[in-house]
């Protein structure tokens, strides 16, 4: 009997299998392999297999390993959401929601959207969709939703920018052992389950305050006034022709360290901005000590000296920054400080506890956009001025 090879199909585990030892011959063909013997090569062959059934060529394989960043596609694969993949526009029919508004919704979550057409999407993307349509029958204010999106997307990205800023260098590090990358995927898992748990633990707190306001915690959404402050480092522009990029990142990081160290509620530290960090208060004792905390641990780091501005009045929360005639006189008075000098406008001295905090005339300034020069005065603390 004559047969026609041309139409004998193997059984799908047989291909399957010839497919796994045709590859796994070409990996060990490409020197993908060499050097490692026993299981540390059972390991690399599986580890391999694993991002080539990925879609990934041999010749990427062979790239990524001369780079060292076989554990960076190992960790890439790990968090990416297997399962059924979607178009947009299939995300779109599945959640009743037009395509623009899919692609709004996740771009203002800092999901992105590269394609309408392509299958880039998981069920997690799908939930999400579905999650804005939630939120609508819930009958929550539109434009809150979205405005709220940006700032939790924007925010994201500045997470994940600092988590790949880690676990890259643990990566680096371990470049002969590509499968730390998987503990690491578990680690960066586990993380964001604890940011939801703060996120939660937050909320709480905030309507709790809602609910039950006091004179020391009460947020300016119900008091109206505040105290801001800025602060930032002198010469720090200077420093920048003298100094390299990943030096003043470093400097800058080690103030914003130095300012997390020295938060703590009713202060609140909205955001660094280059150099300097910004923060807020409805108490304005508990930011002025904040502040001087803040400059005696950056003498004790030899951080390059600060000079910082505070000042009292309205502002008002906005897409997760603070705005309002206030925030801008805070950055202005912080302009014409002095070196390891805290300038004060004169409404925010007249709410400090003289008993601990005192301030002395700094004289006049004329501040930009502020019309005619206004008095200004120096914080320190009655212990300082007396001696």
């Amino acid at each position: 009997m004559r047969v026609d090879k041309g139409r004998v199909r193997l059984p799908s585990w047989l291909s399957s299998a010839w497919a796994r030892t045709a590859r796994s011959r070409e990996i060990s063909d490409a020197g993908l392999l060499n050097g490692l013997t026993g299981d540390a090569r059972k390991a690399r062959r599986a580890l391999l297999l694993r991002l080539s059934n990925t879609g990934l060529s041999t010749p990427e394989l062979v790239q990524a390993a001369q780079a060292g960043r076989l554990g960076h596609l190992l960790l890439k694969d790990a968090l990416t959401a297997g399962g059924t993949r979607y178009t947009l526009e299939e995300i779109s029919d599945r959640s009743r929601l037009p395509v623009s508004e899919v692609a709004r919704w996740f771009r203002a979550m800092g999901r992105g959207v590269s394609s309408t057409t392509s299958a880039d999407f998981s069920r997690e993307d799908l939930r999400l969709a579905q999650v804005l349509v939630e939120y609508r029958q819930l009958g929550l204010d539109e434009e809150g939703i979205f405005a709220s999106a940006r700032i939790l997307g924007r925010n994201l990205w500045a997470i994940a920018d600092a988590v790949e800023s880690v676990v890259d260098e643990r990566l680096s590090a371990e470049v002969d052992h590509p499968e730390v990358a998987l503990r690491l995927a578990t680690e960066v898992s586990r993380l964001v389950e604890i940011q939801a748990s703060i996120l939660a633990y937050v909320l709480a707190n905030r309507f709790e305050l809602l609910v039950f306001p006091d004179n020391d915690t009460t947020d300016s959404a119900t008091t109206g006034d505040i105290a801001v402050c800025f602060a930032d480092m002198v010469g720090f522009t200077s420093l920048g022709e003298a100094a390299t990029p990943t030096e003043l990142a470093q400097l800058a990081e080690r103030l914003d360290r130095v300012t997390t160290d020295a938060v703590q509620p009713p202060v609140r530290f909205v955001k660094t901005v280059g150099d300097a960090v910004m923060l807020i208060s409805p108490d304005p004792n508990a930011l002025a000590r904040t502040v001087l905390k803040i400059f005696a641990a950056a003498r004790t780091e030899k951080l390059p000296s600060l000079h910082a501005g505070i000042a009292w009045g309205p502002a008002l929360p906005s897409a997760g920054d603070w705005i309002g005639r206030t925030v801008n006189l805070a950055s202005r008075i912080s302009a014409v400080a002095k070196t390891d000098v805290i300038l004060v406008d004169e409404a925010m001295r007249n709410r400090l506890d003289g008993a601990e905090l005192r301030c002395e005339s700094a004289g006049v300034f004329n501040l930009k956009g502020y019309g005619e020069g206004r008095e200004l005065f120096r914080l320190q603390t009655a212990t300082a001025a007396i001696n």
